[in-house]
């Protein structure tokens, strides 16, 4: 129980800087001076789509560290919910169920199995989780002292009196014979039905040599895979969209997957490449699935080629971008979350179980 108490705080603090509610969410960008997710614009919050979203996180989180979420009988939960206004009380309660040999009622989710990069899980605004959970109702005295004791969390800010770095945008094909040989590019596909290849975007954040997430130096820091295309092609309902850009030499990060206007920060853990001038390189083909996950296929070189056959200076040195996993960071945007490339190694070797970051969840809950 009081492993279980230590999580709560712990994830209660790591999700602190995290806003959610459609109302609040008019603009998310990525940043080209302010931070991997840049600015969150909009009028007042939507507490209660807020309140969802800090439940998800916490369920988030607490996979993380290899816990599961419990269904109890209605009955059961009345009866626990009686010790709300005592929380030491509650967590009395509360650890007989934790510490018993088997879970004490129905397996709702968790613990982390990287379903964002191999499961079904999507990037989407939370679902409506009526109820904020009795883990959390146990310690909330304890994750309030410390949320207030470790202050703020906001996104880097471009430092004062450096100018903002121009944005990359991706190659329209008309501009296709501007691109530079000298220069670094990343190459990407994207597949799956166009209703969701059009919401659905990533992020890319470039990191300093020592892995720190913001590198101020005149150059970008991020930038987002939709909008220009290189080129798209149509399959039966499937379409594939194309991407390239030309990208500062540096270490890059996949940051962040976002749904419209939600957020997803891979801050938990998430995969990063090197890349110097003169290189282009593969990220891979994404597949944007509509029943959940975001598997990126790095076992076909022929798409990167077949994308580059106008120019082939660059189809002829192509090769596949070197995915590292594990790079972390602190959590912005709506939600935070982890992804892994299956068969990548680990920035510090390979994880324990309780070191990886887990799922966002996008249908109803109940804790």
């Amino acid at each position: 129980m009081a492993e279980h108490n230590d999580d709560l705080v712990a994830c209660a603090v790591a999700t602190r800087g995290l806003v959610n509610g459609s109302d609040a969410m008019g603009q998310v960008t990525a940043a080209t001076g302010g931070g991997l997710l840049g600015a969150i614009v909009g009028g007042v919050i939507d507490n209660n789509e807020n309140r969802q979203g800090q439940a998800a996180n916490m369920e988030n989180c607490m996979a993380l560290r290899g816990w599961s979420v419990i269904g109890l009988t209605e009955e059961e939960g009345k009866a626990l919910e009686a010790w709300d206004d005592d929380p030491a009380r509650l967590r009395e309660e509360l650890a007989v169920l934790v510490e018993a040999a088997s879970a004490q009622g129905v397996v709702l989710r968790g613990p982390f199995a990287n379903e964002l990069a191999v499961g079904n899980f999507r990037v989407g605004e939370a679902g409506d989780l009526e109820e904020v959970s009795l883990s959390r109702r146990a310690v909330k005295d304890m994750t309030d002292a410390a949320v207030e004791a470790a202050g703020e969390i906001n996104p880097p800010k471009l430092p004062k009196g450096v100018k903002a770095p121009d944005s990359i945008k991706t190659v329209r094909e008309k501009d296709i014979n501007l691109i530079s040989a000298d220069k670094a590019q990343i190459v990407l596909s994207m597949t799956g039905k166009r209703t969701a290849l059009d919401i659905n975007s990533l992020i890319l954040q470039r990191l300093g040599e020592d892995g720190a997430e913001i590198v101020y130096d005149g150059e970008p820091v991020s930038f987002l895979f939709n909008g220009a295309k290189i080129r798209k092609t149509t399959e039966g309902d499937i379409r594939r969209y194309d991407f390239i850009a030309e990208i500062p030499p540096g270490i890059w990060k996949i940051a962040a997957i976002n749904w419209g206007a939600f957020a997803a920060d891979l801050c938990f853990g998430a995969p990063a490449f090197a890349i110097q001038d003169g290189e282009t390189l593969f990220l891979g083909t994404l597949n944007i699935r509509e029943d959940g996950g975001y598997p990126l296929d790095q076992s076909d070189l022929s798409v990167a080629q077949d994308i580059l056959e106008p120019l082939p200076e660059l189809k002829a040195r192509v090769k596949f971008a070197a995915l590292t996993n594990g790079f972390t960071s602190d959590c912005f945007g709506s939600y935070a979350y982890a992804y892994h490339q299956p068969g990548a190694p680990f920035v510090d070797g390979e994880p324990d179980e309780d070191t990886i970051a887990v799922e966002i969840v996008n249908d109803p809950v109940t804790q």
